[in-house]
């Protein structure tokens, strides 16, 4: 308040003249800078000369992303609000070239109430505290003295686009003490030759349909609930989710035929799934039939179902017991039968109980054996916490330490023939790369460059949008969940749209930089491999310092633009340094 006060006299003073009033009031300027898109902004952040960043770089088809921050003003700005011109081409020769608009968001600022019980030492900052993450989608945004605001500016580059160098303005304005005030910043763009193929690693974060926090969630099965389903689904595809899960047993409508035999009505299962291929899922994981008994390490037990169900959960049995075994000769046999006449057979895969440990591993392969023998050909996929599941599971997914700790395991794994991706949710923590809220942005992005450096096949996430009761409120569960944890994206407050975050845009980045490395190591492995392990030190080991993976990014457009347009001689093969 103090400084304010000093500076509205300043302004008074300023105007003042032996005559009263006769020249204007001066205003303050809006201070604009350019940083790194990977720098997380707080808004007391101070922005120093090493955050600048004066040139994005590009491979065709990837997304190009700015970030313009409107530096702390001693004054409040309302209505701040910011236009980027169309990027145009630079180069007299080429003629004039214009890009797809620019979209244009403004990060928000979230609260985080715990924090992980085993921090990192990168750790931004100790909850509690209000972290930058929602990208929001407000036609302006008011921001107060003493703030900074970030601006998110971001672009699909064309495959087909000439590549080059590109510029763009942009111009923000707002209202200081009524009087709209504007400041411009140039915006650079290079596009390299390189195109970005089609992301072929396995990716997927679980998304729920039952609720939106303590906003409205349309009835079940209501046109708008359909609706729902498809932005969700769209969403996780445009950031490059390949995979995705359907809650099988839940959909199914059950009923009896005329000689008491229980029937599956699939209507509900099959829409849902519709909906995954249509916006471009590739896989679809059937939600798992197998839960604990009660505590951590107690034996699974699966659900079966009749005509008399009175929730989603049905009744829960053990595996070999005779209403086990009634239940699923019957279901997982037409369940097949009904992927085979969709054509969706090689297209599934089957998740039996989530996370088993040693102590219950007997009987979760108890219950994968109920869907080897009455449904063969269904791969099981699992996240997993033991090794002694042999046989049970045919994609094998730890978390990124257990991968860690048990590499040579996992190795032999792949060796047999099996697949081995891996998953991050509450553990690991400490150094490991995660998507936690108070993590530096740049561990999120290297999650996937871990993916290439280790030769895993993919990625598991269990929180898309699992949120508690206020989800614009907290990004932390309690004392259990670090902030980030339960959802990578946030339900829009008008209508059922989502909303996303600077988190869920370093994924889509990271999964990006996965397909670039791969496209180079198809032809030049050896280059490839040495760009990874310049950010990806060991498993908990990373190179954060983001001019350093910018040049490291800088290599790699180079090296796959001169391979892909054919110039690459053979001479650089294996020597990117």
């Amino acid at each position: 308040m103090r400084i304010s006060l000093i500076f509205l006299l300043s302004l008074f003073m300023a105007g003042l003249s032996t005559s009263g009033f006769s020249k204007p009031p001066q205003y303050p300027h809006l201070h604009l800078v350019a940083v790194d898109p990977l720098l997380k902004v707080f808004r007391d952040s101070h922005i120093g000369a090493d955050d600048i960043s004066t040139v994005t770089e590009s491979a065709r088809g990837e997304h190009a992303t700015f970030q313009v921050v409107v530096t702390s003003s001693p004054v409040d700005m309302k209505d701040l609000h910011c236009e980027v011109t169309t990027f145009t081409s630079t180069a007299v020769s080429t003629g004039t070239i214009q890009l797809p608009a620019a979209s244009v968001r403004y990060v928000g600022y979230i609260g985080s109430s715990f924090t992980a019980p085993k921090p990192a030492q990168d750790q931004l900052r100790r909850a509690p505290a209000v972290f930058p993450d929602p990208l929001l989608e407000d036609e302006s945004v008011d921001v107060h003295a003493g703030d900074n605001q970030p601006v998110w500016v971001s672009i699909e580059i064309p495959k087909d686009v000439m590549p080059g160098d590109y510029a763009a303005t942009a111009t923000v304005a707002a209202k200081i003490f009524g009087v709209e005030t504007t400041s411009t910043i140039p915006l650079a763009l290079k596009v390299y030759p390189a195109v970005l193929g089609h992301p072929r690693l396995n990716v997927t974060t679980w998304f729920q349909m039952w609720q939106r926090g303590d906003l409205p969630m349309p009835e079940k099965y209501s046109p708008e609930w359909w609706a729902v389903l498809r932005t969700y689904v769209r969403d996780l595809v445009a950031h490059h989710q390949n995979w995705a899960r359907v809650e099988t047993l839940w959909l199914v409508k059950y009923s009896r035929d005329a000689s008491g035999e229980l029937q599956f009505d699939f209507s509900n299962f099959d829409r849902w799934v519709n909906i995954l291929f249509d916006e471009g899922v590739e896989k679809v994981e059937s939600l798992q039939f197998a839960w604990r008994g009660g505590k951590w390490k107690d034996p699974y037990v699966v659900e079966t179902h009749d005509e008399h169900d009175k929730d989603y959960k049905g009744t829960r049995v053990a595996p070999d017991s005779p209403e086990a075994i009634k239940f699923y000769s019957n279901f997982f046999p037409k369940f097949r039968a009904h992927l085979v006449e969709k054509g969706w057979l090689d297209k599934f895969v089957q998740h039996v109980g989530d996370e088993p440990v040693a102590e219950n591993a007997d009987s979760y392969t108890t219950a994968s054996n109920l869907l080897k023998k009455y449904a063969p050909g269904i791969p099981v996929m699992e996240a997993c916490l033991a090794h002694n599941m042999i046989g049970a599971i045919d994609i094998w997914v730890p978390t990124l330490s257990q991968l860690h700790q048990s590499y040579a395991f996992f190795k032999d794994r792949m060796k047999a023939g099996d697949k081995v991706w891996y998953y991050n949710c509450v553990q690991p923590q400490g150094e490991y790369a995660n998507r936690f809220v108070e993590l530096p942005l740049i561990k999120t992005r290297l999650m996937y460059w871990i993916n290439y450096r280790y030769g895993i096949a993919g990625y598991l996430h269990w929180g898309y949008n699992f949120w508690r009761a206020h989800p614009w409120d907290n990004l932390a569960d309690g004392h259990s969940l670090p902030g980030g944890d339960m959802a990578i994206v946030y339900p829009a407050k008008k209508g059922y749209g989502i909303i996303s975050s600077i988190r869920w845009e370093a994924e889509r980045d990271g999964i990006e930089d996965h397909e670039l490395l791969s496209q180079l190591g198809d032809k030049d492995p050896a280059a490839a491999m040495n760009l990874a392990k310049k950010e990806i030190l060991d498993f908990d080991k990373y190179n954060t310092d983001i001019q350093a993976f910018r040049a490291t990014r800088h290599k790699l457009l180079e090296a796959l633009s001169n391979v892909q347009s054919g110039s690459d001689s053979g001479e650089t093969s294996g020597t990117v340094k």
